[in-house]
């Protein structure tokens, strides 16, 4: 009552006329209570802050320990991390941190497991066998079963549950693990980009109808994340959406480090496609295997009459036959296959190593508990990548200079020769960059981490070396806190573990502006400034073109492959497709695929087997086989060969698809209306009858996907407004490909 007398006093500014007596009461009540310290305004924003949480109390926990200080730190990163990558758009800046941080769980769980007694049976494997890799997951298998069966044998004789002892056990055991059931799929939501290689379109697809498994197909009571919302409902029932920030308060007293963790190293791991294909899959493939603990919550649950459906739902559906666990085992075969058929024997080994990586990550998660790990002090070192960017620069300035100077010295950095990675046309390269850093900074003796004064380096660039006067003394003077700041322990074990990473022809970033993607966000941050600055104002162009029209393919395929970007980013948080437009999204985005939108059963496996599953991607590959083209490697390669301006604003777009929903909404149909118009053209150099045909019903089926998303949007809502100018826009543009037949 002191406090709150004292806070209206200070709000309301109450004159103390007449009222000594009662502030000296105060006044004593407060300093009797230990308070001295109070800070009314701090008081003010708590109280203001604590007004919706009035019926729940609950004190942050105390921290003794160095270690627990350490894990509740980490838990707050993680949470907020969980936050922000759900939310991109608002967060762009976090991109850099994640793929560290990405980097860092790889390189500590592959240390771990690698140290362990006991390795994980996955690296026993050395050299990729197919054999051998069904062998060791169905060992897995045979070990999980009997463990079940032994925990079926106890109960019989009248064991305990094990799992829940009752239904309170159960709810505080689902709050723990709610974190990451509430991002169910999200290790594959970035994994369907256009702009990844066409010729990985196939092994792309199936690892992504895994994804879209988890969420339902875009049916809304089969969505993974919905139906154990719905589980948790029972203990919360206000609890609000997994993307929004008021999830991770503590009156929800949701997960702790170990599922916090995994929740966001979940979020992290399809983040940058182009560069971490076989760990996705590596990762996906020990996701995917049968757990005991689901079988055990899934016999338990209805012993304290709550609905087991959401473990049951990931016993069958992950099963090693025809569910997501063969799907991820045949992807991880087709893609090592791939990788020996197309660029040789060691990128395929070197793709196994990946594979392990991401295998060893996701099962290291499993097995770590609530115990800290040295994430946050070696995320906390911007010195350290500061000056690294620092060195990339100096020698990124001198390799002109240089170029061909060191031609005679037979010096190697990481098997390569020093003329060989100052080459300056291959220095540009950010990937080259960075590959010439990692082997550089432990070259020795040229570099001896943590003693500047002892590398050969630094010698050689002062007077009597070789190279005195060719460094200023500031560029010297860099270099020497550069080395000085390195230890072991900030070399990703990652890269030690995999060795040399050859950056194949299939696996280069080529999405356009991929390594400026924060910028590209923030070029169509501001709502206001995107539209107006992107695209077109005016009158707009009537699109006259038709089915007797001249076709221009130079303009037209530009326009078909960039098209699939458009909501491809709009499903990659599984919290934010479980409501109705959500799932009309990922019908959508199937059918643009080729995947069946109309049974309520799964496909699992027989989807790998399908005679027909072309979408608009295969379709407009076999535009430009029949014209007689170029095939194109990716969307990279054939941007370079029909620059478009408008297929650039297509992916800038795309990449806010929250942002701008009514815009991609409008432009969508528009190329729907394409899609429909060359689905009758009897052209048969175009598309065979039967694509054709197959067109046509693709087309059909992502139209009624659109029109659910317009349903839903309110009357009078700006969205309508942005989707009659997409349309537009997109019409006018669409009639550039074709010239009217006079």
């Amino acid at each position: 009552m002191a406090l709150a007398f004292q806070l209206n006093i200070d709000d309301h500014q109450v004159k103390l006329y007449g009222t000594i007596v009662i502030g000296l009461t105060i006044i004593i009540t407060f300093l009797s209570s230990g308070l001295g310290k109070y800070n009314p305004k701090i008081a003010r924003t708590n109280l203001r802050h604590a007004k919706p949480w009035k019926q729940y109390s609950e004190r942050r926990p105390t921290c003794t320990t160095e270690s627990e200080w350490a894990a509740q730190g980490e838990i707050e990163f993680f949470k907020e991390l969980f936050f922000k990558l759900q939310n991109l758009e608002e967060f762009p800046e976090t991109i850099p941190t994640a793929r560290k941080t990405f980097l860092l769980l790889l390189s500590q769980a592959l240390k771990d497991q690698v140290e362990a007694p006991s390795t994980s049976s996955i690296l026993s494997i050395k050299h990729f066998d197919e054999k051998e890799l069904a062998h060791a997951l169905q060992n897995h298998q045979d070990e999980v079963t009997r463990q079940y069966h032994e925990y079926i044998g106890r109960r019989r004789s009248g064991g305990p549950r094990e799992l829940f002892l009752n239904k309170q056990v159960a709810g505080d055991r689902l709050r723990e693990a709610a974190p990451l059931k509430l991002v169910d799929g999200a290790w594959l939501g970035h994994f369907n980009k256009i702009t990844m290689p066409f010729l990985l379109r196939p092994i792309m697809k199936r690892t992504w109808q895994v994804f879209t498994e988890e969420l339902g197909n875009g049916n809304r009571e089969q969505h993974h994340v919905k139906i154990f919302e719905d589980l948790l409902r029972v203990f919360e029932p206000d609890l609000p959406s997994p993307t929004t920030k008021i999830i991770l308060h503590p009156r929800y007293r949701l997960g702790n480090l170990k599922y916090w963790r995994a929740a966001a190293a979940q979020l992290l791991v399809s983040l940058f496609p182009h560069e971490f294909v076989p760990e996705i899959l590596g990762f996906n493939m020990h996701f995917e295997m049968l757990q005991l603990d689901t079988m055990q919550a899934a016999k338990e649950l209805p012993e304290v009459q709550l609905n087991p459906y959401y473990f049951l739902l990931h016993v069958s559906i992950d099963n090693n036959h025809s569910g997501h666990s063969a799907m991820a085992m045949a992807s991880v075969v087709d893609y090592i296959q791939h990788l020996a058929e197309t660029e040789g024997q060691v990128a395929a080994e070197m793709g196994w190593k990946r594979v392990q990586a991401g295998y060893v990550l996701s099962e290291w998660l499993s097995q770590k508990g609530n115990q800290a790990t040295n994430i946050l002090p070696q995320l906390n070192s911007d010195s350290i990548v500061r000056l690294e960017s620092k060195v990339l620069a100096i020698f990124g300035s001198k390799t002109q200079a240089a170029h061909r100077l060191h031609c005679g010295s037979r010096v190697k950095i990481g098997g390569r020769l020093l003329t060989d990675w100052l080459n300056p046309e291959a220095f540009r390269a950010e990937e080259w960059q960075q590959e010439f850093i990692r082997y550089f900074r432990t070259c020795k003796p040229w570099i001896i981490p943590g003693d500047s004064q002892k590398s050969k380096l630094v010698q050689e660039l002062k007077w009597g070396g070789k190279m005195y006067g060719s460094f200023t003394k500031n560029e010297v003077e860099t270099l020497e806190l550069w080395i000085d700041s390195l230890t072991n322990n900030q070399y990703p074990f990652y890269y030690s573990f995999i060795g040399p990473i050859t950056h194949s022809k299939c696996h280069k970033h080529n999405e356009p502006g991929a390594n400026k993607r924060a910028k590209l966000v923030r070029a169509v941050g501001d709502e206001n400034d995107s539209i107006a600055c992107l695209l077109p104002k005016g009158p707009l162009v009537k699109c006259t073109g038709g089915p007797t029209a001249n076709l221009k393919l130079s303009s037209l395929l530009p326009l078909w492959f960039t098209q699939c970007c458009l909501f491809e980013s709009f499903v990659y948080a599984p919290g934010r497709t479980t409501d109705t437009i959500g799932c009309a999204m990922i019908r959508f985005l199937r059918a643009q695929s080729g995947f069946d939108t109309d049974h309520l059963i799964v496909p699992g496996i027989d989807a790998l087997y399908a005679g027909d599953d072309k979408g608009i991607v295969e379709l407009g590959l076999e535009i430009t086989r029949r014209a007689s083209l170029p095939v194109p490697q990716d969307l990279h390669s054939l941007l370079s060969r029909w620059p478009s301006e408008f297929a650039t604003t297509m992916l800038k777009l795309a990449s806010s698809p929250i942002r701008n929903f009514g815009l991609l909404l409008g432009m969508s149909m528009a190329f729907l209306e394409l899609q429909d118009m060359v689905s009758e053209f009897s052209n048969p150099s175009l598309l065979c009858p039967k694509s054709r045909m197959r067109l046509g019903s693709l087309a059909r089926k992502q139209y009624q996907c659109l029109q659910v998303c317009l349903q839903e949007i309110p009357a009078g809502d700006h969205r309508h407004v942005d989707f009659n100018h997409g349309y537009g826009v997109a019409k006018a543009e669409i009639n550039k490909c074709f010239r009217p037949t006079e």
